[in-house]
């Protein structure tokens, strides 16, 4: 099934400790899984919030890490509707030369102060 998933039929996050992406060692490889519908789009600064659909700001990830983001981010979302001022960043995390990050450590900060790590592998 999928290369890079170890012992493990499915991809769902109960798995998430079996995913190995060591050997996703170039953009290209990502890019290539992601078009193979094995991985999904992910933007450090969402679109919604000035985030650009470009290279610097993608990461290429399993899906049930893009749902984990979205839902912090509707979280923040929900803050900036309420009038907070509010700082973003997302800060991805590797292990070896991979492209696919380890992790995601996402800070919030201003009239609140959040901050959400999402284990990817």
């Amino acid at each position: 099934m999928f290369g890079w998933l170890k012992k493990s039929k499915s991809s769902t996050s109960a798995n998430r400790g079996k995913l190995d992406f060591s050997t996703i060692d170039s953009n290209e490889k990502a890019i290539e899984l992601y078009e193979k519908g094995e991985l999904v789009k992910m933007y450090l600064m969402p679109i919604v919030f000035g985030g650009q659909d470009n290279s610097l700001n993608t990461l290429y990830a399993p899906k049930f890490a893009l749902g984990l983001k979205e839902r912090f981010d509707k979280k923040i979302e929900k803050e900036l509707m309420n009038g907070k001022r509010l700082s973003y960043s997302g800060t991805p995390k590797y292990k070896g030369k991979s492209f696919i990050p380890s992790k995601l450590v996402i800070t919030v900060s201003g009239d609140s102060d959040f901050r959400k790590t999402i284990a990817i592998w």
